[in-house]
């Protein structure tokens, strides 16, 4: 818990403990094997460790709990050279 001043000079609570994990769906058609799904774990852990990814080759989903953006995590799912349809 951190307390901070404010510009009107009240004090405002801030919790840092608690984190926002929020569920991400994506549908990635050139994801064609278990290796790709691999591939894509390994991505999306490098920007948030303590994600929880899973991935299906055949309905070509992945799914992610993370804490990451959404933006961050589609990021590192092209990066590594899949498309997000």
């Amino acid at each position: 818990m951190t307390l901070q001043l404010t510009r009107d000079f009240t004090i405002e609570v801030i919790d840092l403990n608690r984190v926002e994990i929020m569920t991400l769906q994506f549908k990635v058609p050139n994801m064609a094997c278990s290796a790709c799904g691999d591939t894509i774990t390994k991505a999306i852990k490098a920007i948030d460790p303590v994600a929880t990814v899973q991935t299906n080759s055949k309905t070509k989903l992945v799914e992610v709990d993370t804490q990451a953006s959404e933006a961050e995590i589609l990021q590192a799912i092209t990066e590594a050279g899949y498309t997000v349809a």
